[in-house]
């Protein structure tokens, strides 16, 4: 059994779901959907590093991948789907988050340029015309817990941090960046060339801002082709970054580099975090 069973809310959740019993009927799967977001919107969504869904797969002796789907489906439709098979169903839903482990612990050493992006517990929200919440996207971290890491830690003296937000999290990064003990300095805008649309608006731009300590010029070269505070660059897949701000970072900043919260490694730097897939 896993640690979460210790809990009388998840002992009670996994008897009612082993009630409603996985057959492949559609109704059934959005009844498990629901039942599991009752109790997310309870305890909250599953974080950054939480093995939460994982832990009810192994409980429930079925794959996590089964669990994702079910809430997604109770995500996407406000009722069962009647007449209509599973396999049809899940064509139409986003393919399930991987779940990670436990946080790593942070790198060793100090760093003169920090590069960021931090994964916002934005909720579910309509990200596209297939309304996936941004949950099965990625793990998250709430506020608090980004707050909480000691990034403070990892700053040379003089030190500059590239820390990429959302038009919604402008707020929260500016918050954070001076937590870890930076002073804010420019805002860089990527232009992505699309995006989605909501509230009357279409949002198709990206945030970076950037925050120093000690003397920027020691850290940002002063002759040369400067950074630009705009630039285009057509998006990749969900949450990937644009190749010109490596590009940037690589070109016209002075010391050791450090990528928080990294998804691909790159050669010349050091990286930190629970998504790190190969090499570049």
């Amino acid at each position: 059994m896993s640690e979460l069973t210790t809990q009388d809310w998840y002992k009670i959740l996994l008897e009612d779901l082993k009630k409603l019993a996985f057959k492949g009927i559609s109704i059934i799967k959005w009844q498990i959907g629901d039942r599991i977001l009752a109790d997310f919107d309870k305890f909250g969504n599953p974080k950054y590093g939480d093995k939460r869904v994982e832990g009810l797969a192994k409980d429930l002796d079925v794959s996590s991948q089964d669990i994702w789907f079910c809430l997604a489906y109770r995500r996407k439709f406000s009722n069962a789907l009647e007449n209509v098979s599973w396999r049809e169903i899940i064509k139409q839903l986003p393919e399930p988050k991987k779940e990670k482990g436990k946080t790593p612990e942070l790198p060793k050493g100090k760093y003169q340029v920090i590069y960021a992006d931090p994964p916002w517990d934005i909720g579910s929200m309509v990200l596209d015309k297939w309304e996936s919440p941004l949950a099965d996207k990625y793990p998250t971290m709430t506020r608090e817990e980004l707050l909480e890491l000691p990034i403070q830690n990892l700053t040379a003296d003089d030190c500059v941090c590239f820390m990429w937000a959302t038009l919604s999290t402008l707020p929260q990064a500016l918050e954070l960046l001076n937590t870890w003990g930076f002073q804010y300095h420019i805002t860089i805008t990527w232009d992505k060339g699309n995006g989605w649309s909501m509230s009357g608006f279409h949002r198709k731009t990206e945030l970076c801002l950037v925050g120093y300590k000690g003397i920027l010029s020691n850290v940002v070269k002063q002759k040369g082709e400067y950074i630009p505070t705009v630039f285009a660059e057509k998006k990749r897949k969900h949450s990937e970054k644009p190749e010109l701000m490596y590009k940037f970072i690589e070109e016209r900043t002075i010391g050791s580099k450090v990528e928080l919260f990294a998804r691909i490694k790159r050669k010349g730097w050091t990286f930190w975090g629970d998504q790190l897939n190969g090499n570049d």
